[in-house]
């Protein structure tokens, strides 16, 4: 299988099963690590976005054009962003966003509740209360008054105790003139006994009536509060951020001002490098190589960043663009293994044998330029590193198994590294 692909999306490359050197880099970590890279993938860090934003950008301006954009904050000035401008926008429109207190929630209920099956603990009381003055007027209380309605019923009083006097009252008393205070009290207690089952009394009663009422009683969050605000601005007085913000740039990925600034810096470095203007004034970016492995018949994929008659160059975005620093990137990030895979993943595809080159740019000012071609050497140690990897991966599909650092459980010794091992205490 051999292919050369141009125009291929970014996305439709990774989601190849192939091999790449990203992945070769994985499995050299660990198996297990690249078992979980082909699974998951990588979260981008913001140092990998911002790399992606700089290849585009120099690379690819038309894609870059199509898929990035710069926040124009003067455009969403004075639009709704925090919860405060809501809040704010929603005090101005009369629109109630606080969590409802007890006696408005008791409102909210009463004007939710249209067949009036719900009653307050303390209207019931109230009820009650207005039904017990009534029915208590005139009762009979003290001694005088059981007297006096004996009086009126012409019963002898006598010697009559309390109790007797209210019996005696009771069967001279055929047309019911007279109740006594304890009679009415106890009827009273039946009475209110029976009409507060049920009635609504603490605050957690109120919200479950309030919920199954569909009322909403607790403060409203940000979506609710921005849906409230929207009803009610009927003359379109607000305007929010985020809905400006999908308006203005929809899918596009945000970049700040700074970040643009330094993006234009750097192309204006690599362009004022001889050697890096003349790699870039012709070839092509991001085309996709596809082979088969001779040795071990696994499939692999490559994608340079730029392809010229002289060879590969690929773009990187560093913290430091000179020779010794940009070595141990190299050699920290797996970029030998890189160079030497796409060297023999172009002699796979094409025939032709080719150079790799680096054109490192700093991100911070001044935003150096430095270009280094692959050694001959570094270009056989790769080799060598992706050849096992390749062997690796081979071993783990066929055994259907992907160890981590210690294959074997095994316990070791640890010792500090070399250079944290050269301490001496002050005398």
């Amino acid at each position: 299988m051999k292919r050369f692909v141009r125009n291929l999306p970014i996305a439709d490359y990774h989601a190849g099963e192939e091999i790449s050197h990203s992945g070769i880099v994985k499995l050299l970590k660990s198996p297990e690590h690249y078992l979980q890279y082909k699974i998951g993938g990588d979260e981008p860090t913001p140092a990998m976005e911002f790399g992606s934003a700089f290849h585009a950008f120099i690379l690819e301006p038309e894609l870059f054009a199509a898929t990035y954009s710069v926040v124009d904050e003067s455009a969403l000035a004075g639009t709704l962003a925090t919860l405060d401008d809501y809040k704010a926008a929603a005090t101005q429109l009369g629109v109630k966003f606080e969590a409802l207190n007890k006696d408005e929630l008791k409102l909210a209920i009463k004007a939710a509740d249209k067949t009036g099956i719900l009653f307050f603990k303390e209207d019931m009381q109230q009820e009650i209360a207005a039904i017990s003055a009534e029915k208590l007027a005139g009762a009979l209380a003290t001694l005088d008054d059981l007297k006096q309605a004996a009086d009126t019923l012409g019963i002898a009083i006598g010697k009559m105790k309390k109790d007797e006097l209210k019996e005696a009252i009771k069967a001279f008393d055929a047309d019911s003139k007279f109740k006594f205070r304890e009679d009415v009290q106890a009827e009273i207690a039946a009475l209110t006994a029976d009409k507060l089952v049920g009635t609504l009394a603490t605050l957690d009663e109120y919200k479950t009536a309030a919920t199954q009422l569909g009322v909403k009683f607790e403060a409203l969050n940000k979506d609710e509060l921005k849906l409230a605000i929207k009803a009610a601005d009927t003359e379109s007085l607000f305007k929010f951020r985020e809905d400006e913000y999908n308006r203005l740039y929809g899918a596009k990925i945000i970049l700040k001002q700074d970040q643009m600034d330094a993006l234009t810096a750097m192309r204006e470095s690599v362009f004022k490098h001889g050697g890096a203007a003349k790699m870039l004034a012709k070839g092509e970016a991001e085309s996709s190589l596809y082979w088969t492995d001779e040795i071990t018949g696994l499939k692999c994929r490559i994608r340079p960043d730029w392809l010229f008659d002289g060879g590969m160059a690929d773009l990187k975005s560093c913290v430091s663009a000179s020779k010794a620093d940009f070595a141990k990137a190299v050699a920290n990030l797996g970029y030998d293994i890189e160079a030497a895979f796409y060297v023999d993943g172009m002699k796979a595809v094409t025939g032709k044998s080719v150079d790799f080159f680096f054109i490192a740019v700093e991100k911070t000012a001044p935003y150096t330029t430095a270009c280094y071609k692959a050694s001959q050497e570094m270009i056989e140690i790769g080799r060598a590193k992706y050849r096992g990897g390749l062997e690796l991966l081979k071993w783990c599909q066929e055994n259907k198994q992907y160890p981590g650092y210690q294959p074997n459980g095994e316990i070791e010794t640890i010792d500090l590294p070399r250079w944290a091992a050269n301490f001496e205490l002050e005398a």
